[in-house]
């Protein structure tokens, strides 16, 4: 697959997991906890192994916070960073190579145009590249991880530069299915004590112990507030995009409603001149006297969609969680009297 420059070419991924060692997450979500409601993102690094699976031995966080997630991925200066952690430790005899990158966010806010932006060129160099997602809002305190890459189809429409409904359409891309998502896998857990629960496929969830508190863990105290902050502002920015496309809908009927007006009126006269014995007029005049309008992309509304799509579930998770602790106090009380 190339795009019409001809200078890109998407290869299909060969990874199908990520192992991580459980040093590196632990100084990953110390980095990330410490440094809320900063966001801070950085540099993975390890190795491909012929199983399909890749190691991630090395974590190097940016030495600081992003403006926005995905903010240091495309940067002179994150590059930079990047190359010279690289450099370093092959003067120390380590062949760790590139592999990725994590991102701290909240909730669905780390889908962002620069995030998707770097990830995509990313990828076009190293098919296997990946991101690994901590959410900071996760529920009950728990650690939520997930190793995500753009999809195929997403890369396609990425790589024609096309967002019209119908080049969507033909690359099957809607805001469910922008990434894949890859398991995570532990390694070496003995190293640190942490207890690693409800590992599942597509995600890696650590579960509240105390041990966790070294981390910090609870530094978020107002979960629900900022979820609520995060989903209007996406809202709000899907609205705008929406009503952009909306007011484009409408301009595009009324042009087709004259152009079918037209044709039906140059049928008409066409029946009259030949009765008289007098040439046909062009019936597709019309593509040279109407101009339709051009549809809007609709790059924005699926990565807003994305991002809503997450906030609410989250949102939800956490109703769920404050009605269970309702419930379980009403009962109490209800029992003590």
């Amino acid at each position: 697959m190339v795009n019409k420059q001809g200078n890109k070419k998407y290869q299909a991924p060969t990874a199908t997991s990520i192992n991580v060692e459980s040093s590196v997450l632990l100084s990953l979500i110390r980095h990330t906890s410490e440094n809320y409601p900063s966001l801070f993102s950085g540099t993975l690094l390890g190795f491909e192994d012929d199983e399909g699976s890749i190691d991630i031995t090395h974590v190097y966080p940016f030495p600081y916070p992003d403006q926005y997630e995905g903010g240091s991925f495309k940067s002179r200066s994150g590059a930079k960073y990047q190359d010279e952690i690289l450099e370093s430790l092959k003067k120390l005899g380590y062949g760790v190579e590139f592999q990725g990158w994590f991102q701290s966010t909240v909730s669905g806010n780390f889908v962002t145009t620069q995030l998707i932006e770097g990830l995509a060129q990313q990828q076009l160099l190293n098919k296997n590249s990946f991101i690994i997602i901590h959410n900071l809002s996760s529920i009950n305190k728990e650690v939520e991880l997930k190793a995500l890459r753009l999809s195929e189809g997403f890369i396609g429409a990425y790589l024609d530069g096309k967002w019209k409904s119908k080049d969507l359409e033909s690359n099957k891309i809607s805001y469910l299915n922008i990434f894949d998502e890859l398991p995570i896998n532990i390694h070496n857990q003995n190293l640190i004590n942490l207890y690693l629960s409800n590992l599942q496929d597509s995600t890696t969830t650590v579960a509240n112990t105390n041990e966790f508190e070294v981390v910090n863990l609870s530094s978020n105290q107002n979960v629900t507030a900022q979820l609520l902050e995060s989903l209007y502002s996406q809202v709000d920015s899907y609205n705008y995009d929406q009503n952009n496309f909306n007011y484009y809908q409408r301009q595009n009927q009324k042009e087709v409603s004259k152009v079918t007006q037209w044709k039906q009126q140059r049928k008409l006269e066409n029946l009259e001149r030949a009765k008289r014995g007098e040439s046909e007029l062009d019936p597709e005049e019309w593509k040279s006297i109407f101009r339709f309008p051009s549809e809007p992309s609709r790059y924005n509304n699926i990565l807003h969609s994305h991002a809503i799509d997450v906030l609410a579930d989250d949102i939800l998770k956490k109703c769920e969680e404050d009605l269970t602790k309702s419930l379980a106090i009403e009962r109490k009380l209800i029992s003590e009297n």
